[in-house]
C-alpha cells in the first residue's frame, strides 16, 4: 500500500513506533537511535534528504507530521504522497498557553515517559532531554499556514476522535489548507493507526482511493 515509506515519530517518541511498519524509519535529533543533538529543523529535512533516495510515500505522526510538510515542500520530487497522522498547522495554537504550560511543567517534574503515557504508550526509547525540550520549543512556534497551501501532493489527514493531545479541530484546519486534502477520523488517541495494514483498511472503509 505505502510506496518505498519513510516514517517520522512524534515528538518524544522513536521510530519503535512503527514497528507494525515496513520502510525507512527515521528517528529525530536526539530521539531513538538517533543520538546527534538537535540544532533546528534544518537539520531534520537535510538528514531526511539522505534517505530519500527515490520517489516516497512520507507518513508523519504529530511533529513528525509537520516535517513531513516541510520535506514535501523542500524536496517535492522525492515525495508521493503525503500521510499526516495526528498533525496540527500550528501546536502552539493548538491549545490556551496554559496548557501548554502544564504540559511543559508535567514533562519537567515526573519526565518524558509521563508525557509518553498520555500521547501513546511509555517506552524505553532514548531521549535526550536538552535536545528535546528545544525541538519542543521550535515545534510549539512553527506556523504551517502559508507552508499547507503550498503542498501540492496528494495527502491523507489521519486523525484519532479522542486524541488527547493534538485536538480533532486541528484536522479540520488542515483540510482547508491543504490542495488535495482527504480527512479520514478514528475512534483512536494521538496514534490511532496500529500498523500498515490497519491503515490500509481504514483509508478503504473510508471510501478514498489508494
Amino acid at each position: 500500500m505505502l510506496k518505498n515509506p519513510i516514517l517520522i515519530h512524534g515528538w518524544g517518541f522513536s521510530s519503535e513506533v512503527f514497528e507494525g511498519f515496513r520502510g525507512i524509519k527515521y528517528d529525530l535529533p536526539g530521539h531513538g537511535k538517533n543520538k546527534t543533538p538537535y540544532e533546528n529543523l534544518a537539520q531534520i529535512i537535510k538528514q531526511l534528504s539522505e534517505l530519500a533516495k527515490q520517489k516516497h510515500d512520507i507518513l508523519g505522526w504529530s511533529l513528525g507530521a509537520s516535517v513531513a510538510v516541510l520535506f514535501a515542500l523542500k524536496y517535492p520530487h522525492r515525495v508521493n504522497r503525503l500521510f499526516l497522522i495526528g498533525a496540527t498547522p500550528h501546536f502552539g495554537k493548538a491549545w490556551e498557553e496554559k496548557n501548554i504550560r502544564a504540559m511543559k511543567l508535567l514533562i519537567k517534574k515526573k519526565g518524558i515517559n509521563a508525557f509518553r503515557r498520555l500521547a501513546h504508550k511509555e517506552t524505553d526509547a532514548y531521549f535526550d532531554p536538552e535536545s528535546g525540550m528545544k525541538l519542543l520549543e521550535d515545534f510549539i512556534n512553527l506556523k504551517l499556514y502559508d507552508a499547507l497551501t503550498g503542498v501540492k501532493k496528494e495527502t491523507y489527514i489521519i486523525h484519532g476522535v479522542l486524541d488527547p493531545i493534538t485536538p480533532p479541530a486541528e484536522a479540520f484546519k488542515l483540510r482547508q489548507l491543504l490542495k488535495n486534502p482527504k480527512l479520514i477520523l478514528l475512534g483512536g488517541g494521538h496514534l490511532p493507526v496500529k500498523n500498515e495494514e490497519h491503515l490500509r483498511q481504514a483509508i478503504l472503509k473510508s471510501g478514498k482511493n489508494l
